[in-house]
């Protein structure tokens, strides 16, 4: 499988009631797909289509947000490691 220089990942904001008490801070949740693995678009279209569904669908004051990874980060190979 080819390397992706970046994807697209989902963000599930919620309150948690016994932690958050009067303070109301969102607590932000991975989602996952069915397998456990994080819930992953190769297009950010994908992934906005998805978000607003569940943003329309949100009847419990949840919040959903679209991340992008890969191409902020610095990428490392182990000898570039073992070098320094």
């Amino acid at each position: 499988m080819a390397r992706r220089d970046n994807f697209f990942i989902i963000i599930k904001y919620h309150y948690n009631p016994t932690t958050n008490g009067e303070t109301k801070k969102p607590l932000p949740v991975l989602m996952l797909d069915g397998n456990g693995d994080p819930l992953e678009f190769d297009s950010q279209d994908s992934a906005d289509e998805f978000v607003d569904i569940c943003n329309i669908n949100s009847n419990q004051g949840f919040h959903y947000e679209i991340k992008e990874i890969g191409k902020k980060y610095l990428k490392v190979s182990a000898k570039q490691l073992l070098k320094d």
